[in-house]
């Protein structure tokens, strides 16, 4: 009975990219008298909240995040004084892979490194690297130690939303979150991807500066350099960048970075599905994805604006909400059940988007009509209810009006929502990936393309009805 409870309860949870693996629930957690009391829960709805918190719970790999120790700094470590961003601080050069759902012949790496937050001060945090089994093929490519023996093209990934808590780390999910959408593809091709928790995911103790698209592209850049100086021997000096969702965005703002502040190696970005402006983005969403998601912006800006309190956007309901979710360490299921707007309950307050903190806000974490460094891929679907397709038109049709001659492609699919765009576009992004790589010379200007099938949209799959399921019984 709980499989088909939990898989009606995550099928509104689309905006997060619910997109686990394992149906045996071997978690019970369960919620105290105490909790649904603070909370004011009902007993269906801390029903939900169980269900979707010990669903989670059930796709760890083999430890709790929160009880992995993996996670925690070496004890000769000191965090208020780390070194600089992109330095190691631990690595796990074999990850037991019995406990993930990867495809045959990848092997995975993990590390801790130091990160930058928004404010320049250094944080640590915590990646993985997913190593094909032959890497691919690039004439003239070369480690970053000078040698050209064994070479693996690298890619940094940044993941879609898996949730604002410690233990939403995609370093510790079994399918490691975005799974076939884009790591397992890319691996499987012959990259070795760098993938990012974004920083407060995994290492405990952290802020975490959801959807604070600067800082996340920090971690990106920083994990990349992090894993090169790790592998010097096998990783090489020329790097991809790339995401879909919350990924798209940070790889948006990661091209704007580098029209800043280059790092040596890198070659371009795809961005997909990507959230440009912000709040006009989350404007389009259905409510309870609006709660969930402002939520997940104001338990975090406290941490980049100091003069921002949680009672400036939220209820008390909210706030009291907010709590619980942080207690149970709980990601985006039992937040979709917390925040739900079928409860009839305010979760935000009216003129949030009109304060100051709202406006600190898109002037820092918006993307596009900014200088960036190109090429640039954007790929966006067309009955995307997430990333809306009208504001990631917009910023492509502002960026390209205020800089004609930067290197932008855009890919506009019909009949697309939001994660399909990557099976929908896996030949033009790993086609794009590939020329990067291949140096292959990209025009000045902007490029924009509709596509359509050639079959009509009427009679494709929309969506995914499938999980990937972990075989722990090796069947």
């Amino acid at each position: 009975m709980h499989t088909i409870q939990a898989l009606s309860l995550f099928a509104g949870l689309a905006w997060a990219q619910l997109q686990s693996q394992n149906l045996t629930f071997n978690s019970t957690y369960r919620l105290t008298a105490e909790q649904k009391k603070a909370a004011n829960l009902s007993d269906a709805l801390a029903h939900n909240v169980e269900i979707g918190l010990n669903f989670e719970r059930s796709n760890n790999a083999g430890h709790l995040t929160q009880d992995d120790p993996f996670y925690f700094l070496p004890a000769n470590v000191n965090r208020s004084h780390l070194p600089p961003p992109g330095t190691i601080l631990k690595v796990e050069e074999y990850t037991n892979t019995s406990f993930y759902t990867l495809p045959p012949t990848l092997s995975m790496s993990r590390f801790l490194y130091v990160t930058e937050a928004l404010n320049g001060s250094s944080v640590p945090a915590s990646a993985y690297v997913l190593w094909p089994y032959i890497p691919k093929t690039v004439p003239g490519l070369t480690a970053c130690n000078g040698q050209n023996a064994t070479v693996y093209p690298t890619v940094g990934l940044a993941h879609g939303t898996s949730g604002q808590t410690q233990a939403c780390a995609p370093s510790n999910l079994r399918n490691l979150w975005d799974q076939w959408n884009e790591p397992f593809q890319l691996a499987l091709n012959g990259y070795a991807v760098v993938a990012p928790d974004y920083a407060g995911m995994g290492v405990p103790d952290s802020p975490i500066p959801y959807f604070i698209f600067p800082s996340h592209a920090n971690d990106l850049f920083h994990a990349v350099g992090a894993a090169q100086s790790q592998w010097s021997h096998l990783l090489s000096r020329e790097f991809v960048l790339g995401g879909q969702s919350q990924g798209g965005g940070t790889a948006w703002a990661a091209t704007q970075r580098q029209a800043q502040r280059p790092v040596e190696g890198y070659l371009g970005t795809y961005a997909a599905s990507p959230f440009t402006t912000v709040l006009s983005d989350i404007a389009g969403e259905d409510d309870t994805q609006v709660n969930s998601r402002v939520i997940g912006i104001a338990q975090g800006l406290d941490s980049v604006l100091p003069s921002f309190k949680l009672s400036d956007w939220l209820t008390d309901a909210a706030i009291t909400r907010l709590h619980l979710l942080k207690e149970i360490v709980g990601c985006s299921a039992p937040a979709g059940q917390l925040f739900s707007s079928k409860q009839g309950i305010q979760f935000l307050k009216d003129g949030w988007n009109e304060t100051s903190a709202a406006q600190w806000y898109r002037n820092v974490s918006d993307n596009g009509a900014k200088p960036f460094a190109g090429p640039l891929l954007v790929l966006q679907g067309d009955i995307d209810s997430n990333a809306v397709p009208h504001v990631t038109v917009q910023a492509v049709n502002d960026t390209c009006a205020m800089f004609p001659e930067a290197q932008l492609e855009f890919g506009y699919y019909k009949g697309i929502t939001h994660t399909p765009i990557m099976q929908s576009a896996y030949m033009q992004w790993l086609g794009w990936i590939d020329d990067r790589f291949n140096k292959k010379p990209v025009q000045k200007g902007c490029k924009m393309e509709t596509v359509a099938p050639v079959r009509g949209v009427d009679n494709i799959v929309k969506n995914g009805d499938w999980l990937i399921v972990w075989d722990q019984y090796g069947l």
